[in-house]
């Protein structure tokens, strides 16, 4: 707009100066005197002559000018609307570009009363591309793939490079060619994850992929966006290698998940996270032992909410450290006024297994509490010992100096259990409730429980055995020598008022088991 009216200004003058110049041009040569000297007003007639010219040059050369700025200015544009759209290294579309494009297929599918369809896919360990071939590498693999992914899928389909590592398809079909999107699919992770050779490296990532659709009358990119990205995110955290069709219950999981996210948040800071205690016998006389410490969430709506729900979304959002100690802290508290011979147990998740400052936490909570160290026992997973070893061995090592005792947990679930018990100097063996639960009714089961009770007795380490929750499995491990148990027989996890009542007459007899008690 403000382009034409500069123009039209330029053109004006140049109108107005052509009148002027026919116009001082005749009347200068009307009144040029033949073979006379010329006066004044010849020589004015000239002067204004020549400005008038002079003036038509400057004008043309101003419009000139402008159209050369405005031709700039144009291609300015084109380049940051470009720039705005595009992603720099694959040249492909990036979010903004995406959701344009696709906003505008979409409307020309609905008019055609076709679908859309999204397909949203992720580069697996893109990352480690580059940071073991560097970003140069990692940027050619992102060329070769896009330019390989527009070859396999033709002009129709719009893709786009929303991040890093995470790309989306769009097309549009016609009802009767939706059997092609799985076909489509496929192409896309067989497209990505065929190996390439740069110059003497191989290189070959993994991916996964999610897929939407619906009526393109119906559809709005972002959502369609967003539940492609949720079908990723199943087949991702599943491990999925093939695509995955959204469907609504993930988006009812995702919600769920969002909202233990928030109430853990909440619960950490409000203190709803209260510790459960469930007993620990000596087989031979009945007596408590010790009590194993396990998280409760008491929701406000809900009740009480056991581990299984809580603990992994914390583990994922990186809160199970400050949810333990939590936990820990009250147990401590609670624990310290206790008998001086109960033993109080504790899990270690593996990932505060993998912060090497856990031990100096642990030491804090004890300083804290006043409860002391020789009476505390950390539990350890076997898994949780493979991330790091050394680390865990620095960990262990720490702890065991301050006079805490260490337990393997799981015992015979995982793949290295003779080497853990070498390296590592444990003072409990828990054998996994796995083997109790058909010790009875599996001969493989009875024999792995006696085989390790031989070995443990041979270190020697005592061993606590979980999950008997009957009388014949009870029977059988006392037959079997182990010297610990705990399970529901002996009675359920439960708050500290109930343990405390518990421990009031703690001795019991294997004929009169705990179970009576904890049932009062």
């Amino acid at each position: 707009m403000l382009s034409a009216r500069r123009d039209a200004i330029v053109l004006a003058i140049l109108i107005v100066a052509v009148m002027l110049l026919i116009w001082n041009g005749s009347a200068f040569f009307h009144n040029l005197p033949l073979g006379e000297e010329q006066g004044p007003g010849i020589r004015l007639a000239s002067t204004a002559l020549t400005l008038n010219v002079a003036l038509i040059l400057f004008g043309w050369r101003r419009y000139v000018d402008l159209q050369h700025e405005a031709e700039m200015r144009a291609e300015h544009e084109r380049r940051a609307v470009v720039l705005a759209t595009t992603d720099a290294i694959t040249g492909l579309f990036n979010r903004k570009g995406f959701a344009d494009r696709a906003g505008q297929l979409c409307t020309d599918a609905a008019q055609r009363g076709e679908n859309l369809v999204v397909i949203s896919f992720q580069i697996h360990r893109f990352k480690v591309i580059n940071d073991q071939h560097g970003y140069e590498t990692g940027d050619r693999l992102l060329k070769t793939l896009s330019v390989a992914l527009s070859d396999e899928l033709g002009p129709d389909a719009i893709i786009a490079r929303l991040s890093g590592d995470e790309f989306a398809v769009a097309l549009a079909l016609r009802p009767d060619e939706m059997e092609r999107v799985d076909e489509l699919a496929d192409a896309v992770l067989r497209t990505v994850t065929r190996p390439l050779l740069f110059e003497d490296k191989i290189i070959q990532v993994g991916s996964f992929a999610g897929i939407a659709s619906g009526p393109a009358a119906e559809t709005r990119i972002p959502d369609i966006l967003r539940r492609a990205d949720i079908a990723m995110d199943h087949a991702r955290n599943g491990r999925v290698a093939r695509p995955v069709w959204f469907d609504a219950g993930m988006e009812r999981a995702l919600v769920a998940h969002s909202e233990i996210e928030q109430g853990i948040r909440f619960g950490l800071d409000h203190d709803l996270f209260v510790p459960y205690f469930e007993p620990q016998v000596a087989l031979d006389t009945g007596e408590i032992v010790g009590f194993e410490v396990l998280a409760r969430w008491i929701h406000p709506l809900s009740g009480e909410i056991g581990p299984d729900v809580f603990i992994p979304v914390a583990e994922e959002i990186g809160l199970i450290g400050r949810l333990s100690e939590q936990v820990i802290g009250q147990a401590l508290r609670e624990a310290a006024t206790w008998d001086p011979k109960i033993k109080i147990s504790v899990n270690i998740s593996p990932m505060q297994l993998a912060d090497g400052w856990l031990a100096q936490r642990i030491i804090k909570l004890l300083a804290d509490t006043g409860f002391p160290a020789n009476r505390l026992v950390i539990e350890v997973t076997e898994s949780s010992l493979f991330a790091d070893i050394e680390l865990a061995r620095t960990i262990v090592t720490s702890l065991k100096n301050q006079g805490i005792r260490l337990a393997l947990d799981d015992f015979g679930t995982g793949f290295s259990s003779l080497s853990h018990l070498r390296s590592l100097p444990f003072d409990i063996i828990k054998i996994d409730r796995s083997f109790v639960t058909n010790i009875n009714t599996k001969r493989e089961s009875s024999a792995i429980v006696r085989a390790v009770q031989t070995m443990a007795a041979s270190l020697p380490v005592p061993v606590c055995v979980e999950g008997i929750e009957n009388e014949d499995s009870y029977k059988t491990v006392v037959r079997l020598g182990c010297e610990i148990g705990q399970g529901w027989y002996f009675g359920k996890p439960m708050p500290a008022e109930q343990a405390r009542e518990l421990l009031k007459d703690r001795v019991r007899t294997a004929d009169q088991p705990l179970r009576n008690a904890a049932s009062r």
